[in-house]
Order: structure tokens, then C-alpha cells, then sequence
């Protein structure tokens, strides 16, 4: 699936219901600095994972809007929450498995700091990965055929 696809798709859901993903964001699941992070401090937007900013559609249109339309979007977009929230709102993914996976998520912070719940991300995006990203290309190649 190419970037192009993956926008046109998803270019209409930016007010989509999406209660999984900000259940799993607002709980802390969301990356600290780097990548999409940077560029939202950088171009003035609100940093807040308890307030689920910046959304996931905008972290999905920034990241296709700086990348050659025609470039493949492939595994090597490692976000969990962004691909997370590409199966809820795609519907490529059931709800209950979904609803399944944030639980187990948000169940296994290590909460020592004191400040903010930490992760282990490198588990957690594999597995969200691993379940979701084929469904939503099959999803996102079956539908853009079509148009």
C-alpha cells in the first residue's frame, strides 16, 4: 500500500469516533520525543497525552504529507498508537479484539517513577503490529481499488 492510498483512506476520519485509541493514549501510551513528538512541538501544536494531543489523524496526515506519495507505507511505521488507531477507525480490526488488546496495554505500565506510566513500546507496538497492520493494508488496498 502506498502512502497516497493510506491518506486518500484515511483523509475523511479525522472526526471518527475512536474511544479504544484514546483510552490507550490517554492512559500514557504515547511516544515521549522523537518522530511525530518533534514535529508537533516544532510547529506549535499541544503536546498532552492526557488530552489525546496530537491526534492520531494528525500525526497520519503530517507523516504522509512528508513523505513521496508513491513511497510504500510499510512495516517500517512502528507506531503503536498510530497503527492502532488506523484498525479502529478502518474498522479493519473487531472491536472486541481491539478493546482486548488496549486492556492488556493499559494493565502493564510500570508506574515507579511516579510521573508518568512507562511502557515497554518495543513489546507493545510489535504486538500491535502483528495484529493489526495486515488487516488494515488489506482493508486500505481493497477499498482504494475500488475507487
Amino acid at each position: 500500500m502506498t502512502i497516497k492510498q493510506v491518506k486518500d483512506f484515511f483523509s475523511d476520519k479525522q472526526n471518527d469516533s475512536c474511544p479504544l485509541t484514546e483510552k490507550l493514549v490517554k492512559s500514557g501510551y504515547q511516544q515521549i520525543s522523537g518522530g511525530y513528538i518533534d514535529r508537533a512541538k516544532w510547529r506549535g501544536v499541544k503536546v498532552n497525552y492526557k488530552q489525546n494531543s496530537p491526534s492520531q489523524y494528525w500525526h497520519l496526515m503530517t507523516y504522509c504529507d512528508s513523505r513521496n506519495a508513491e513511497w510504500s507505507f510499510s512495516k517500517s511505521v512502528v507506531c503503536g498508537e498510530l497503527i492502532f488507531w488506523m484498525a479502529e477507525v478502518s474498522g479493519a480490526v473487531d472491536k472486541q479484539e481491539l478493546d482486548s488488546l488496549v486492556h492488556k496495554i493499559v494493565e502493564s505500565p510500570d508506574h515507579t517513577n511516579g510521573v508518568r506510566p512507562i511502557y515497554d513500546r518495543m513489546k507493545w507496538n510489535r504486538k500491535i503490529q502483528e495484529i493489526c497492520f495486515s488487516r488494515i493494508q488489506l482493508k486500505v488496498e481493497s477499498l482504494t481499488s475500488e475507487r
